[in-house]
């Protein structure tokens, strides 16, 4: 059915063990079923070999899908059950065992045909943040448009490709270069000190990307940071992409990632973040990556990597 996409080596399904709660393994769907109608279409992306540092992200699909078992659909603070809503697992990108330029080639490939063939909003779960650069590629090949990006990240990930290759320092700056998206379109929130360089961070300001620290969300506010970031965009936009890269958050919240650091963000802005990018029509697609559940503790840093998905589809929910 999908010529780049496979079947995940484990799916977690407990059965209906109590009839006046729905898990999430009970309401994602294991079969997709072509022509249907669905509001979330979940695709793993098991890369992380072209990480810059040591990463285990690939492992995180298949934690992600462990962890639906642990957590319920209903949203107490909103009262929105999201079994209204529908989900389906599509599988994994299919990776190659060695060859990293294959698996970036699958997973742009993957996203067109899944743009293309299935009514749904994907949900990605990396895997590194390279993915990022080829799932944009794929969704703006499939559908041509002007797409704004929405980037939660320490990180610029504007590093020049000449020194290592397309990694997972990489994909705004593959972005911008290769024209899929424009610079002025793109705003990085979360940024941390000792985690960039002036030659990075001069590079990113001369492309007209717009990029906010994670002391600036400390002074401002993540709604109002957030708000402006989806006023510019929604402008000029036709469509918005959120991608977020778990280590903006805090090393004490998220000790699973591989590049943690102090003064992150806190869990709760990044929910709030998430939630009202669900909302906003024009958010397309969204991505989580850089987890690593192989230096986890407890799967602390999956499971707020869920609940990213979790407090979107809440927003999503709540556009509906």
């Amino acid at each position: 059915m999908f010529s780049y996409l496979t079947q995940p080596p484990f799916r977690f399904s407990p059965g209906k063990g109590d009839p006046y709660q729905t898990r999430l393994s009970e309401w994602v769907e294991q079969t997709y079923q072509p022509g249907e109608t669905y509001d979330f279409a979940i695709i793993g992306v098991p890369l992380s070999k072209s990480s810059i540092s040591f990463s285990g992200a690939h492992s995180h699909p298949g934690q992600f899908r462990q962890l639906l078992q642990n957590f319920t659909t209903y949203n107490m603070d909103e009262d929105i059950d999201l079994a209204e809503l529908r989900a389906v697992d599509l599988g994994d990108v299919a990776m190659h065992i060695t060859d990293i330029a294959v698996c970036q080639k699958n997973i742009e490939e993957a996203l067109d045909e899944v743009t293309r063939q299935v009514s749904a909003l994907p949900v990605i779960v990396g895997g590194d943040h390279s993915i990022t650069y080829r799932a944009i590629a794929g969704i703006h090949r499939a559908k041509p448009q002007r797409i704004g990006l929405i980037h939660f990240d320490a990180h610029l990930d504007v590093r020049d490709t000449e020194y290592g290759g397309t990694s997972n320092g990489t994909p705004m700056r593959s972005l911008i270069e290769t024209g899929t998206l424009r610079g002025e379109d793109m705003v990085t929130i979360g940024l941390r000190s000792f985690a960039n360089s002036r030659e990075y961070r001069q590079y990113a300001e001369d492309k007209g990307m717009t990029l906010v620290t994670a002391n600036q969300v400390r002074k401002r506010g993540i709604e109002e940071v957030v708000e402006s970031a989806l006023r510019k965009l929604e402008e000029t936009c036709d469509a918005i992409y959120a991608t977020f890269d778990v280590d903006v958050m805090d090393q004490s919240v998220v000790p699973g990632v591989p590049a943690i650091g102090p003064a992150g963000l806190a869990s709760v802005d990044l929910f709030y973040a998430a939630q009202r990018l669900g909302q906003s029509r024009k958010v397309i697609a969204m991505d989580m990556v850089c987890v690593d559940p192989t230096r986890d503790l407890r799967d602390i840093s999956s499971r707020v990597a869920l609940h990213l998905f979790l407090h979107f589809a809440t927003g999503y929910a709540q556009r509906k």
